[in-house]
């Protein structure tokens, strides 16, 4: 066994009591060294909060901002501080918007519309100096952003634009000062806004020039807080005389004609040459025929003399003409036109089927639609002499005419005149027959422009047939696209121009009197519009600028 003497129990004591007297002294200087005891100063900068890292993500709106940010910890709240002017002092502010945010995410409202905006965030700890501050800048280094549009304005109905009028409405009761109008840039008026203009969110500008694109501005001040444009309708066409028709008009008949015909005569004073404009109220259906002795319907004549305009009033859809005769247009008139109306067989099968004698200026259709009439749109029929100098369509609509039996145009016979056929803008879509029968007829030309010709000529029919004819046909910018029916023919005996950015689908498909195009597109009436059968004509390819304008797609 080993033994131990007595020396040993003092040594280890002492080792412990060394340790222990040196770990006491250590200590007592850690304490030391962590009391406020210090004799020299220390910047309180060095205390202050940590600031917001990393970026400053914002959604803007047109008075507000969404805003947020990493958060710190400890923080109690953050302070936000915008302006509109570069935030280069370390203070916030008297003119900046600042608002406190207790986390890291918030929305600061109160913003102008349409106003650059710097921004930046700092975090605050109680007791503590803020921290430095976080500034808002883009990826691409810009330092502010910019609010929307503010929008206080309504969107326009059909009823809040009338001839030279614009029905303005807003929020009611909000800031604002006055409205601004430009057109084509540049500013033409601006109307202060009354305190119950304000309140009521209501203000009528009027004066407008017609068919003029118009940008109306809600201003409070220097600040816009609403914009529209806006394109006025074409007013009412001139003329000797005016008639508006009262809303509850359901029939124009023999004696409305007759009366506004008496009217004219006297603000024209002349009995022989005379003009009327007669508008039609938007969104009214009318029937159109005159009346026998003995109750029967029958066509309305036109009065000789009479030069008449059939105007569709703005304010909602275009009023709907449903012909239950044919209008008669014997006589001499300078012109005979019809605007912004849908003409619609009511029974009369041709809205025209002319067989007394006429001297016509000018046959005018601009922006009208045409629905399913059954036979013809103009006839001329009859041994005695007929003259128009001049057919005019433009911007129109055809929707399913003929049934097999008439041409849309049909004018076959020597004892016929017609000028010029004159067609721009428009679409036809399902024509059962010919598109011009002119055989025999004194016809000067046929101009086809920019337009759109879809399912047409019906089965041994042609497109024009000009038969002991020499009339010139002339077509740019024409889609043709599917033919009716297998035996559909082309154009006979005519003198045909070189045609100009024309186009044939694959299914428009000629079996005799052919006639060729410069253009081909590779594909069905399917594949060239987005809805064909539907009426939807919108073209699926961009790079094809002809056809109907009305269909080519938005850039």
């Amino acid at each position: 066994m080993k033994q131990y003497n007595n020396e040993t129990p003092r040594r280890l004591g002492s080792l412990c009591y060394g340790a222990t007297v040196a770990l006491t002294a250590l200590a007592a200087l850690v304490m030391t060294g962590c009391t406020d005891g210090n004799d020299w100063d220390v910047d309180s900068s060095y205390n202050r909060t940590f600031a917001p890292t990393g970026d400053i993500t914002i959604e803007r709106f047109d008075t507000k901002v969404a805003v947020s940010f990493k958060s710190v910890k400890g923080a109690s709240k953050y302070e936000v501080e915008l302006n509109t002017d570069s935030l280069y002092q370390d203070e916030t502010q008297a003119s900046s918007i600042i608002q406190e945010f207790t986390t890291a995410a918030d929305t600061v409202r109160g913003l102008k519309g349409e106003t650059n905006y710097y921004l930046r965030v700092r975090a605050i700890v109680e007791g503590k100096p803020s921290s430095k501050w976080l500034y808002y800048k883009t990826g691409s280094g810009r330092q502010y952003f910019t609010t929307l549009a503010e929008q206080l304005f309504y969107e326009l109905t059909a009823a809040d634009i009338e001839d030279g009028v614009l029905h303005l409405s807003w929020i009611p009761g909000s800031e604002v000062t006055s409205i601004v109008v430009l057109a084509n840039g540049e500013q033409t008026a601006e109307y202060a806004l009354s305190a119950d203009q304000k309140a009521a969110g209501r203000y009528d500008v009027v004066g407008l020039a017609p068919t003029t694109t118009y940008t109306l501005q809600l201003m409070n001040g220097d600040v816009k807080r609403g914009s529209l444009n806006v394109t006025t309708p074409a007013s009412m066409p001139a003329a000797d005389y005016k008639y508006t028709l009262a809303n509850d008009v359901t029939v124009i008949s023999q004696d409305l004609i007759n009366e506004i015909a008496e009217l004219a005569k006297a603000a024209a004073d002349n009995e022989t040459n005379y003009s009327v404009t007669i508008g039609i109220p938007a969104s009214t259906t009318l029937d159109m025929h005159g009346t026998s002795e003995a109750g029967d319907k029958t066509s309305i004549k036109l009065p000789d003399g009479m030069s008449v305009t059939f105007f569709g009033l703005s304010g909602g859809d275009a009023p709907v003409l449903s012909v239950s005769k044919s209008l008669d247009i014997r006589g001499s008139h300078a012109f005979v036109r019809f605007e912004n109306v849908v003409i619609k067989d009511g029974g009369c099968q041709y809205f025209i089927n002319q067989s007394e004698g006429c001297t016509l200026g000018e046959l005018g259709f601009n922006s009208v639609t045409l629905q399913n009439m059954e036979r013809s749109w103009v006839r001329l029929q009859g041994s005695a002499a007929k003259s128009i100098e001049q057919i005019v369509v433009d911007n129109c609509l055809v929707e399913n005419q003929g049934k097999g039996s008439y041409a849309l145009f049909y004018f076959n016979d020597a004892a016929y005149t017609i000028g010029r056929l004159k067609v721009t803008n428009s679409t036809f879509n399902t024509l059962l027959h010919s598109f011009v029968d002119c055989r025999k007829s004194k016809t000067g030309a046929i101009d086809v422009s920019n337009s759109t010709f879809y399912n047409i000529i019906g089965a041994g029919r042609y497109f024009v047939d000009g038969q002991d004819t020499t009339v010139p046909i002339t077509l740019s910018g024409v889609i043709f696209a599917k033919t009716g029916s297998d035996t559909s023919k082309g154009i006979r005996e005519s003198q045909f121009n070189e045609p100009s950015n024309c186009y044939f689908t694959s299914d428009f498909v000629l079996s005799s009197n052919k006639f060729t195009v410069d253009q081909a597109f590779e594909g069905t009436a399917n594949d060239l519009f987005r809805d064909a059968a539907n009426g939807d004509f919108t073209l699926k390819v961009n790079s094809i600028k002809a056809g109907d304008p009305r269909w080519l797609p938005e850039e």
